[in-house]
């Protein structure tokens, strides 16, 4: 195994490292925006990282309307 081949080793190792980190982020990342919605933290209402594309729990009778953007309401 000459210099070439351990060139190689590092290269491929170094990929195969950043992509695996990119998907533990993806996963810490999704794991904790589950946890959130699950204990019903409002906070996601206003995070700007977060996009909610559908709602799916809404009260009976409510309908899915696209391009209507959802709006918080605050208690006066």
């Amino acid at each position: 195994m000459g210099l070439g081949g351990l060139i190689n080793g590092a290269i491929a190792l170094t990929i195969l490292g950043v992509v695996g980190l990119i998907l533990l982020r993806e996963f810490v990342k999704r794991w904790r925006i589950n946890l959130r919605m699950s204990s019903g933290d409002e906070s996601l209402l206003s995070d700007g990282s977060i996009s909610m594309k559908t709602i799916t729990d809404a009260p009976p009778g409510s309908m899915i309307v696209t391009q209507v953007p959802a709006v918080e309401i605050k208690d006066p």
